[in-house]
């Protein structure tokens, strides 16, 4: 029997399915289309009568499913029950890009001017350190280290000034200030916008590559940015020159991940690159190699936990 008329006899047997049936599968694919994803491996099998056969059955009986997106949301596709790895990201730029369509995919809304961003984060060998800034820069947030133990107390600005103080208690008098909200709502949300602001506020020489990366490094650490800054910052992250990846990245909480890294200044031999670790699956940031961001939300109080 040739393969023709295998085909023709299991055509014959095999009902088509209508259009309504076909309808959720056609849209789940179409949307698919719409989105950048990692690239899967996909095996294209030469086959014989049987082989040939078995993948038209396979046509026919598409049954929709979900996989995780490069947002870090479900999307459904339609696949066969065999699954394939998704193929390492190798390249800074599109893993960059992964990470800012992560950024703008976040749903969360704003957080109100009167509550404050909570980062609880990990260093090398576990030490953990708490901080609470106030969302609008307003009020007075908390910061606790693992040394020394006491609280240390964080003033916020109010009509340009701002407490000074010995120990939470005694307030010694008051200085000029400029509020320094940790919701960043006045960062600019397109990359060439977001490159500019960059330049404009470097910490280094012009064209210092370490200097970019620890600006980035501070704006993501222990700030809340709105997603689609978020995502700008990430996009403006890959016009940094000499960038590259490292597969078997951990935080310094010892989580496995995907890294981005970039060379150490010259003169420096003993300084370490610093790794940028994202979650090798949905391309959340998780911290850096020195610095762990372990847990991360909005509160209403200065002290209060999730």
């Amino acid at each position: 029997m040739d393969d023709l008329h295998l085909l023709r006899e299991l055509g014959d047997e095999t009902p088509l399915p209508d259009q309504a049936s076909l309808a959720p599968a056609r849209a789940a694919f179409v949307a698919g289309l719409t989105r950048s994803r990692p690239r899967k491996r996909r095996t294209l099998a030469a086959a014989s009568a049987i082989g040939l056969a078995a993948a038209v059955a396979a046509t026919i009986t598409l049954v929709p499913t979900t996989q995780p997106a490069p947002g870090g949301q479900a999307i459904s596709a339609t696949t066969t029950s065999s699954a394939t790895p998704v193929e390492p990201v190798t390249d800074a730029v599109r893993l960059l890009t992964f990470a800012a369509e992560t950024a703008r995919a976040d749903p969360s809304a704003p957080p109100r001017p009167d509550q404050f961003v909570y980062t609880r984060s990990t260093a090398p060998g576990g030490a953990e350190r708490e901080i609470w800034l106030s969302v609008d820069g307003t009020r007075d947030g908390v910061l606790k280290n693992p040394e020394p133990p006491e609280p240390i107390r964080l003033a916020g600005c109010v009509n340009g000034q701002r407490d000074v103080f010995k120990d939470p208690a005694v307030v010694l008098g008051t200085e000029p200030c400029d509020p320094r909200p940790a919701y960043r709502s006045d960062l600019p949300t397109d990359v060439d916008a977001m490159l500019a602001y960059l330049d404009a506020n470097a910490s280094g020489a012009p064209g210092s590559v370490n200097a970019r990366g620890k600006d980035i490094l501070s704006l993501i650490n222990e700030y809340l940015l709105p997603p689609l800054s978020r995502a700008a910052l990430y996009e403006a992250a890959t016009r940094i020159p000499g960038l590259s990846v490292v597969q078997d990245a951990r935080d310094a909480a010892g989580r496995p991940g995907v890294g981005i890294t970039w060379p150490v200044p010259e003169g420096s031999p003993k300084a370490q690159p610093v790794v940028i670790v994202f979650d090798a699956q949905t391309y959340d940031l998780l911290g850096t190699n020195f610095h762990a961001i372990t847990e991360q939300s909005v509160v209403d109080q200065a002290g209060q936990r999730p």
